[in-house]
């Protein structure tokens, strides 16, 4: 699974601290996907094609509103599961040793947000081939009255 450190660089109490975001196995995150984008439509999200063909870096700037429309109990559920992917780095000197982050390891409200983001971004891939796997569900959803587009035929 993929693995990268996050180093807070911001002054504060929470300089230098050492994080190791790990990406979820592809079940759990495809899974963790498809409930986001799930909550977000029943929230009232205007998830359609423009979404599952954001690409990554579209779906990236769209992760704010995607959350800004699911119900809290939604909501916290999905960032809970994001933080279980977030170890705290606490001595320099060991390097190999790690642990769960608590809520006491971010002193500064900013430190999380980050945090969150970085590991965010770790996962927006599968919010995509979420996006991609439920579109024809949030069409039938949002009344999507597209044609499918046809297909070359095999002459």
């Amino acid at each position: 699974m993929k693995t990268v450190e996050y180093t807070h660089s911001k002054t504060g109490a929470d300089e230098g601290k050492r994080f190791i975001l790990t990406r979820m196995d592809a079940f759990s995150a495809d899974k963790w996907a498809r409930h986001i984008l799930q909550a977000a439509i029943r929230g009232g999200a205007r998830v359609g094609a423009d979404l599952a063909e954001a690409g990554v870096a579209g779906l990236a700037s769209l992760g704010i509103e995607i959350f800004g429309f699911m119900e809290e109990a939604d909501l916290d559920r999905a960032l809970d599961r994001l933080m279980q992917c977030i170890a705290l780095r606490p001595d320099p000197a060991h390097p190999e040793t790690t642990r769960a982050v608590i809520a006491t390891d971010f002193e500064e409200p900013e430190t999380l947000g980050l945090v969150r983001a970085e590991a965010f971004r770790l996962h927006v891939g599968f919010l995509l081939a979420a996006a991609h796997q439920l579109f024809p569900v949030v069409a039938a959803l949002l009344g999507d009255t597209a044609q499918e587009k046809p297909r070359p035929s095999a002459a």
